[in-house]
C-alpha cells in the first residue's frame, strides 16, 4: 500500500466537537454523519478544493451550522456532498445517492416519489446545475430530521405555492434561488428562498416585498428588529450595501407559517470579527441568547459566519438566526493508505485521446468561475502539459503539429507568451485580462524547440526577456514569508513591472528551470539563475516542514502538491538530477490512484479553478506505457 496525505480544515473537528461539548445529544447523530461526509471529501484526493470551493458557506466551506434564538438548543446542520469536478453529476439522484451514506439511511418510496418531482423540475433547465442540492439535518434533543435545499434554476417553474408566478416575482426584484422541504414528510412545509436583485435595499423595500407575499401586516412587528440590527452595523443610515434575500415557509395547505430577511452576516455587521458580538447586543435585548454559538466562541474557533436572519412568524414571534462554518484557511494533513495503480483493461486508447483536440488545436481543460458554473476552457498551459506526455510519432504527428499552432498564437508580444491566444480571451473572464507570464513562456518555449519550431538561439533570447523579471531583492527580515526561502535570480510569476513576491510560485520556477536546462543541456554551462532556482526550491521545501498551508503557498496558482511534484519530475527525466530530494519531500503528496479528474491550477486567491480529465487520461497512458515498458517479462 502507498501512504499519502489528505487533509482537513484545522477547525473542523474541533467545531463538531465543541457543539457536542454544549449539546451531548448530538454526540449520537451529528459526529458519525459528519465523519462520514468528512471521509468522502478525504478520499477524493482533492485536498483544499474540497473544502474550499463549495456555494454553501461564504469560504467556501461545504459545511454550514445554523443557530436561531427560537429554539436555543437545536441545531441545523447543511452539507454539499458534490465534489469540485466538472463532470460531477449534481442530480437529485446522485444527491440521494450521497445523503444515504452520509445518514446511513434505508431507500424510502416517499423520498424517491418527492426527488422525482425535484428531478423533473430541474430537468427542464437548459443550464448545468450550479449546486444541485444540499443536505439539510435538523438535529434536537428529541431526534433528526431532514430537510433538503434544492436549486431551482432562473429558465424552471416550481410546480405549485409561490413560484406559480415568477414573471410577478422579477417585477418586484426577486429571483428564486431554491427549495427547502423534508422530503420523509411530505405533509410538512416547504420554504421558498429568494435573492434580492440589488446591494441596496430601504425599510420600503422590505415592505414591499412582505406586502407582495401577503404579510405586509407583519412588517410593523419585524421593523423594530431591523431597527435593532442596524445599530450593531457601521453604516451611519440605512442598510450597508451587500446581498439580501428573503425566505418564506408556507404550510402544506399554502397558508404562509414565517418571513424571515436574511443577509451576509460579515458585510452586513462590518466584518466577521464583528459578527458574534454584534448578535450578543442584539440577542440581550430582549433576553435571548445562542448558547451553541457561544460555546465555539467561548472555545476561541476559528469561524466564518455565514448569513444572519431576522425572522416573524404568523403569530407575531421575531427570531434571529446565524449560519456559520469552520475557517478553511488552516489545515491539518492526515495519512491514507491508497491502492497502487493497476493496469485494468480497456482504457482509452491513444488515437482516442487525440481524437479530443478541439478544432483550435487545444486541449481542453474546464474551469469554475466563482458562481459556480463550470466552462470548457482551452488554454495554452493545459495543451503543454498534454505535449509533454507525447512523443512525435507518425500517429501524434499531426495532432502535435496542430497543438503548436495554438500555442505560438498565445504569444502576446515577442517572447512573452500567455494563457490564451489574444482573439480568444474567454467570455467568463469578462473584462478582466491576464498579461503574460514565465509559466506559459517557460513550458510554450521549451516545447517548440523540443518539435522543432524554433531554434536555439529564440530559446536564448526568450530567456534573456525572462531575466527581466527575477527577483531582485530578498530580505528575511520583510514580513512576506515568501523572503524565507526565496532567492535572487528566481522568476516572479507575471511578466510585468510590478511585481509581488508573494504571488512567488515554486512550480512556476521549476518550468523555468527546464528551459533553462534546455539552453545548456548540449554545452554543459550552467546559469547562475539555474543553481539559485534549485537552492530555493530546497530551502522552500525545507521551509514547509512538511506542513499543508505552508506548502500550499509555496505554489499559489497551483491547486495540488501533486502537480508541482509532477513537473518535478518532468524535470529529473529532462536531466537534472538536483531535483531528488525535493521530489522525495513531496511523496506523499501524490495524487489518488488515477484520478479521472483533479484540481490542477487556481488563481492565488482560490476564486478560479482549473481541472481537465482529458490531460489526467494522457497522463494516465504515458505512465502505463512506461510501466508495461519496464516489465521483466521472465518467459522470454
Amino acid at each position: 500500500m502507498v501512504e499519502r496525505n489528505a487533509v482537513l480544515p484545522a477547525a473542523w473537528n474541533a467545531l463538531v466537537s465543541a457543539l457536542c461539548q454544549k449539546a451531548p445529544y448530538l454526540r449520537t447523530t451529528l459526529v458519525p454523519e459528519i465523519a462520514r461526509f468528512s471521509q468522502a471529501r478525504l478520499a477524493s484526493g482533492c485536498l483544499s478544493a474540497a473544502f474550499n470551493t463549495s456555494l454553501l458557506g461564504y469560504n467556501g466551506c461545504p459545511l454550514e451550522f445554523t443557530v436561531s434564538s427560537s429554539k436555543p438548543l437545536a441545531l441545523a446542520c447543511t452539507l454539499d456532498p458534490f465534489l469540485p469536478r466538472y463532470a460531477e453529476n449534481r442530480g437529485i439522484d446522485a444527491f440521494y445517492r450521497h445523503s444515504q451514506k452520509i445518514t446511513a439511511s434505508p431507500v424510502e418510496p416517499d423520498v424517491e416519489r418527492c426527488f422525482a418531482e425535484i428531478g423533473h423540475m430541474q430537468r427542464q433547465s437548459a443550464q448545468p446545475l450550479r449546486f444541485g442540492s444540499w443536505l439539510g439535518r435538523k438535529y434536537t434533543p428529541e431526534g433528526v430530521k431532514t430537510k433538503v435545499y434544492s436549486e431551482v434554476p432562473a429558465d424552471c417553474a416550481w410546480p405549485g405555492g409561490v413560484a406559480d408566478y415568477p414573471a410577478a416575482c422579477r417585477d418586484v426584484g426577486l429571483s428564486l434561488l431554491m427549495i427547502g422541504y423534508y422530503p420523509q414528510l411530505p405533509a410538512s412545509p416547504r420554504e421558498y428562498y429568494f435573492q434580492w436583485h440589488s446591494a441596496l435595499i430601504t425599510h420600503a423595500d422590505i415592505a414591499a416585498v412582505m406586502a407582495f407575499f401577503g404579510c405586509g401586516m407583519l412588517f410593523s412587528t419585524l421593523s423594530p428588529l431591523l431597527e435593532c440590527a442596524l445599530l450593531q452595523t457601521l453604516c451611519r443610515e440605512g442598510f450597508p450595501p451587500t446581498t439580501y434575500g428573503f425566505s418564506l415557509a408556507y404550510a402544506p395547505g399554502g397558508e404562509l407559517e414565517s418571513f424571515t430577511l436574511f443577509t451576509m452576516a460579515a458585510s452586513f455587521f462590518g466584518d466577521n470579527q464583528r459578527v458574534f458580538p454584534a448578535l450578543q447586543a442584539l440577542l440581550a435585548q430582549s433576553g435571548q441568547a445562542l448558547p451553541l454559538l457561544q460555546q465555539a466562541v467561548d472555545k476561541q474557533l476559528d469561524l466564518q459566519f455565514n448569513v444572519v436572519g431576522f425572522s416573524v412568524d404568523l403569530q407575531g414571534h421575531n427570531a434571529t438566526s446565524c449560519t456559520f462554518s469552520p475557517q478553511n484557511t488552516c489545515f491539518e494533513a492526515l495519512p491514507l493508505e491508497s491502492t497502487p495503480v493497476v493496469i485494468m483493461p480497456g482504457k482509452p486508447a491513444l488515437a482516442t485521446l487525440l481524437a479530443q483536440q478541439c478544432a483550435s488545436g487545444a486541449f481542453a481543460a474546464h474551469v469554475r468561475t466563482p458562481d459556480g458554473r463550470w466552462h470548457q476552457d482551452e488554454n495554452a498551459f493545459v495543451t503543454a502539459q498534454v505535449l509533454r506526455t507525447l512523443d512525435y510519432t507518425s500517429q501524434t504527428a499531426p495532432f502535435i503539429e496542430k497543438a503548436l499552432d495554438f500555442l505560438l498564437a498565445c504569444e502576446a508580444r515577442p517572447f512573452h507568451f500567455r494563457f490564451w491566444p489574444n482573439a480568444a480571451h474567454p467570455r467568463w473572464m469578462a473584462n478582466q485580462s491576464i498579461c503574460a507570464d514565465i509559466d506559459d513562456t517557460a513550458i510554450i518555449t521549451e516545447l517548440l524547440y523540443k518539435f522543432g519550431r524554433i531554434s536555439l538561439s529564440r530559446v536564448s533570447q526568450t530567456i534573456s526577456q525572462m531575466n527581466g523579471y527575477q527577483v531582485r531583492r530578498v530580505d528575511p527580515r520583510q514580513p512576506a514569508e515568501q523572503h524565507q526561502w526565496a532567492e535572487c535570480q528566481s522568476f516572479h510569476t507575471w511578466m510585468k513591472d510590478d511585481n509581488d513576491i508573494r504571488q512567488l510560485d515554486c512550480c512556476v520556477n521549476t518550468n523555468a528551470l527546464i528551459l533553462l536546462n534546455t539552453l545548456t543541456s548540449g554545452n554543459g554551462a550552467v546559469l547562475p539563475a539555474y543553481r539559485r532556482i534549485i537552492q530555493m526550491l530546497n530551502q522552500a521545501v525545507q521551509w514547509s516542514d512538511g506542513r499543508y498551508d505552508r506548502l500550499s503557498r509555496l505554489t499559489p496558482y497551483y491547486a495540488h502538491p501533486g502537480e508541482w511534484r509532477t513537473t518535478l519530475e518532468y524535470a529529473r527525466q529532462t536531466g537534472i538530477p538536483q531535483l531528488s530530494p525535493v521530489i522525495d519531500a513531496l511523496a506523499r503528496w501524490q495524487w489518488p490512484a488515477e484520478p479521472l479528474e483533479s484540481p490542477l491550477y487556481r488563481r492565488h486567491d482560490g476564486r478560479f479553478l482549473w481541472t481537465s480529465s482529458c490531460l489526467n487520461q494522457f497522463r494516465t497512458l504515458a505512465q502505463t506505457e512506461c510501466t508495461e515498458d519496464n516489465h521483466e517479462y521472465l518467459s522470454q
